[in-house]
């Protein structure tokens, strides 16, 4: 599951994504986490950037811990759960992503970073869902939810699943509200991992203020405490 991503703002990309000249501007984000406001276009709103918090508000997350359901979703959940597939009808919304982390295990005790870069187009399309929390106090807040996809073979040593992607010319059919779940998911893959520049990066991902556009460049194999690894 990735719980670390990269959105850069490009007007001219996002403006053909939206199909308006229309943007509102946003700050690029080199670490997006969970809890942070981040651009989605939702199937209610195709024509203009949303900011939802990704998984949760922060003040939620303050107060418990942060279910993995709310920042990624399986695809088959979707066919098991009526309020999952209710949602993917309704309230389904893609989030704009050049790439994304991902953790390789190296040792039993160690792992090093790695960036995944997008290659096409250089924004991908991840697909995922919005929705909204709502408490008995009265305190209410939208989410967006990746969907992902238990990983393949050559995802496997990186993650047990990989986001699932949408490409660019099958937007307006994901955004049309009269297509049938099975049509649905007929327009969503699993991308290859052939699909990405991929490099070891600096673990100073882990720290969540730390928004530095350096942390995308390539660095020297080093484990998730920054030092460097004898293992690759």
């Amino acid at each position: 599951m990735i719980d670390r991503y990269v959105i850069e703002y490009n007007l001219d990309l996002i403006s053909k994504i939206i199909n308006s000249e229309k943007v509102d501007s946003f700050d690029s984000q080199y670490n997006a986490a969970p809890t942070k406001l981040m651009p989605i276009v939702s199937i209610k709103s195709p024509n203009k950037i949303d900011l939802v918090h990704w998984g949760a508000s922060s003040d939620y997350a303050k107060k418990k811990p942060l279910a993995e359901k709310l920042i990624s979703l399986d695809l088959s959940t979707f066919s098991k759960s009526n309020m999952h597939y209710n949602l993917l009808m309704s309230q389904r919304c893609i989030i704009l992503c050049n790439g994304f982390y991902l953790w390789k295990k190296i040792s039993k005790s160690e792992r090093t970073p790695y960036y995944f870069n997008f290659i096409k187009n250089k924004i991908m399309l991840c697909v995922g869902i919005k929705d909204r929390y709502e408490d008995f106090e009265g305190n209410s807040f939208d989410y967006f939810s990746f969907i992902s996809k238990k990983s393949n073979n050559e995802w496997k040593e990186f993650s047990d699943n990989i986001p699932i992607v949408l490409d660019f010319d099958n937007l307006n059919k994901w955004f049309d509200k009269s297509k049938r779940f099975d049509e649905i998911l007929d327009l969503i893959y699993q991308p290859d991992i052939s699909s990405f520049n991929y490099y070891t990066v600096s673990p100073f991902i882990t720290d969540l203020s730390n928004n530095d556009k350096k942390l995308i460049n390539p660095k020297s194999t080093s484990n998730q405490y920054g030092n460097y690894s004898l293992f690759d």
